[in-house]
């Protein structure tokens, strides 16, 4: 049962489809630095004729630091979005920081407009 547990929280984090989350507090936060890491995969596959077939996949995740005040104290968190989304976040430009209020260091960083909770 509890291997069943972790996997559902873990489906939960990774989806946030039907899960609530406990990062239900809210701050003003601002970026520190974006950037993008590419990931380049190349398969070999065998064809119907016997030749090989390449196959690439390229993959995209934007790495963000950003920094956030909770309760007069400063704190400095990291994010990792899938695909590219440096155009939501750029180096000193404000971003909505949603934190649990019992341990404000656990945090994810959101574009303008977003609501917490």
């Amino acid at each position: 049962m509890k291997k069943i547990t972790l996997l559902t929280l873990f489906a939960c984090a990774s989806l946030a489809v039907g899960c609530r989350s406990n990062l239900t507090g809210e701050t003003a936060g601002q970026i520190k630095s974006v950037a993008l890491d590419r990931d380049v995969k190349t398969s070999r596959k065998k064809t119907s004729s016997n030749k090989r077939k390449k196959k690439t996949n390229v993959s995209y995740e934007t790495e963000i630091e950003y920094s956030y005040s909770v309760g007069g104290k400063n704190y400095e968190g990291y994010s990792e979005k899938d695909g590219d989304v440096q155009r939501d976040f750029r180096a000193g430009s404000p971003v909505v920081v949603c934190y649990n209020p019992a341990d404000p260091e656990e945090s994810d960083v959101f574009a303008a407009g977003t609501k917490c909770g």
